[in-house]
């Protein structure tokens, strides 16, 4: 009789693991792509003399490290520029007294450059939410003496039209790329976006997701993304850590076990 019980248990506990691995699959499926093949050969690709990631606050670079450690892992140069410290942001929880935030976020944003094992990080102080407000040639120019300074062959950025979020400075810092790469000519790096996934914009992110999911371009490749980077990259970024939560609903460690790729367009095939 017990042996009877213990069977039934075993396969009882067995059709559970079956459901609970076919729902992970599910949920994953709400934030995948499809048919978006995963990016084969980095230096094929993407070049191997370096990747130049521009930004415009600490944290951005937590939407792209899959494809920074990549580049690392595989010993090609990674520099990270980030052009603001991200002083006029909120505190997802308070860490620090307000005025001293772009302090704290400098070090946030070194520090997981740091973990990264990128080559070189700038971080320059340009306003945090002022970078619209700045004359555009200017900001153009300071991208660009970056892009002179690390010499790449890939430049990633924002999708200057969607901007995974469509905040402004985001918006902003992508066309500065995109024209300090366009003014560069036959000699240019190539520019890159990352993307958000098109599906759990439109699933979760409600009247703003699907304006973003609807102007994003297609992607051209995905980066498999381990969860822990992720999850470490927020615990590092602290006075961030629960932007999510604040923001979705739901924190790190269930938003990385369902948003396992960053997507990826390419430039001159999305202009």
């Amino acid at each position: 009789m017990a042996r009877i019980i213990l069977i039934g248990a075993g396969v009882a506990f067995g059709v559970l693991l079956v459901a609970a691995f076919a729902a992970l699959m599910i949920a994953r499926s709400l934030f995948a792509e499809p048919g978006v093949a995963r990016l084969a050969d980095l230096r094929a690709e993407l070049g191997e003399a370096g990747l130049l990631f521009v930004f415009a606050h600490p944290d951005d670079e937590i939407t792209a490290n899959a494809l920074m450690a990549r580049g690392v892992a595989e010993g090609v140069p990674v520099h990270l520029f980030t052009a603001t410290r991200g002083e006029a942001g909120t505190q997802y929880p308070p860490v620090v007294d307000q005025p001293h935030l772009g302090v704290v976020r400098e070090a946030e944003a070194r520090r997981h450059g740091f973990a990264l094992g990128v080559a070189s990080h700038t971080v320059l102080d340009l306003g945090d939410g002022q970078l619209r407000a700045r004359p555009f040639d200017q900001l153009v120019e300071r991208v660009s003496a970056e892009i002179e300074r690390t010499r790449p062959s890939t430049v990633i950025s924002f999708h200057p039209e969607s901007a995974i979020s469509l905040h402004p400075d985001h918006m902003a810092i992508g066309e500065a790329a995109r024209q300090a790469v366009l003014a560069l000519g036959d000699d240019a790096p190539r520019l890159v976006y990352v993307l958000a996934p098109r599906p759990g914009l439109r699933r979760f992110g409600g009247e703003r997701g699907q304006l973003i999911a609807d102007i994003q371009p297609d992607p051209d490749f995905a980066v498999p993304s381990p969860a822990r980077d992720k999850q470490r990259a927020w615990r590092i970024h602290e006075s961030q850590s629960r932007y999510l939560q604040a923001t979705y609903g739901i924190g790190p460690r269930v938003m990385y076990a369902l948003w396992t790729r960053e997507y990826y367009a390419f430039a001159d095939a999305a202009d």
